[in-house]
C-alpha cells in the first residue's frame, strides 16, 4: 500500500513538517510563544537563505488565517519537506 500524495500546499497537516521554496527562499508556518500573553501564535514567515535575514514575519491568532496568509503570499512556491531524503548505500536494499 502507497502513502497518500501530499498536497501541493501547506495544511493543517503539514504545515509543521513542510515549507515552500522558491530560489533561495523559504517560507511557511511556525509556532511562537508569547511569554507575556502564555500563549501560542502561528508565525509566517520569509527567510532569505544565503543570509538567513527574515523578509517576512506575521503572527496569526489561528492556524487557519495562517495557512490562508502564507498561501495569499507565496501560494506559488514549490512544497517541500524538512526531511531529507536517505541516499547512498545505507539505503540499499541489496545489503
Amino acid at each position: 500500500m502507497s502513502q497518500p500524495a501530499v498536497a501541493p500546499f501547506l495544511i493543517e497537516d503539514n504545515y509543521d513538517h513542510h515549507y515552500l521554496r522558491f530560489q533561495d527562499r523559504q517560507a511557511g508556518v511556525s509556532l511562537t510563544y508569547c511569554q507575556e500573553e502564555t500563549r501560542f501564535y502561528y508565525n509566517v514567515y520569509c527567510i532569505d537563505l544565503v543570509s538567513l535575514k527574515e523578509l517576512f514575519s506575521v503572527e496569526c491568532e489561528f492556524l487557519e488565517d495562517a495557512l490562508e496568509l502564507v498561501h495569499h503570499e507565496f501560494g506559488t512556491w514549490e512544497l517541500v519537506s524538512y526531511e531529507k531524503k536517505k541516499e547512498g548505500c545505507s539505503t540499499c536494499v541489496a545489503k
